[in-house]
């Protein structure tokens, strides 16, 4: 392996460290990135605490039948996304057995994370459906959660925005008492300038870039 490969590998197992040191990442679940310089993409998996060696990388392109399918479909629909997140954190894995979606609570929520959280119903045997709303990062199954960033640092940021808008909402709904929701000209703002991002982050992956994390609002 070039030291290149080895980069991006030990770059995807330091994100898994980040996310699993705060609790957005359990043994077990799934963590990949989109390589656009290399039309492919990569995954890996939590291992328990104490494994003996470090959680290995596959690459999506030398690794045909195992891929993680929801993944897998997820960068073939979306070419703005950079990198995902299937997982189960503490508040956020509850979203999909709630009876509402979360809708959008916050600013920071809508410019990152989208309108609202999509809930998507799992069968046995079927493709779980990808019920995001338009150009939204986060969709709740029934006990695990994905999010999505155009790339991997914003990603992580995104994993934590999301536990906290989650834990917000789990505690709102247990309390019985309604849901003020931000005004519409903030979530139209707020979701024009992430679709704006998405936009510019799809042109760069299909150009066989890296997308930049925007570092203002």
């Amino acid at each position: 392996m070039t030291r290149e490969l080895a980069l991006i590998d030990d770059r995807l197992r330091a994100a898994a460290a980040r996310l699993a040191a705060k609790g957005l990442m359990q043994p077990g679940d799934r963590l990949s990135q989109r390589i656009p310089e290399r039309q492919t993409w990569i995954w890996l998996v939590l291992p328990a605490p104490g494994a003996a060696a470090p959680a290995p990388v596959h690459w999506a392109a030398s690794a045909a039948g195992q891929r993680p399918e929801l993944h897998e479909r997820l960068y073939a629909r979306r070419a703005d996304v950079g990198a995902i997140l299937e997982s189960r954190p503490a508040w956020a894995s509850r979203l999909g057995q709630l009876p509402e979606a979360m809708p959008a609570l916050f600013d920071e929520q809508v410019r990152h994370l989208g309108l609202g959280v999509g809930q998507a119903s799992e069968r046995p045997g079927a493709p779980v459906p990808l019920d995001f709303y338009p150009g939204a990062n986060a969709l709740a199954l029934a006990d695990r959660v994905l999010c999505c960033g155009m790339g991997l640092e914003r990603l992580l940021l995104n994993a934590e925005l999301l536990e906290k808008c989650a834990k917000a909402f789990v505690l709102a709904q247990s309390s019985g008492r309604p849901l003020r929701r931000i005004p519409w000209l903030v979530r139209y703002i707020a979701n024009r300038r992430l679709l704006r991002d998405e936009r510019e982050a799809a042109a760069c992956h299909g150009a066989g870039r890296r997308s930049v994390m925007q570092a203002g609002y």
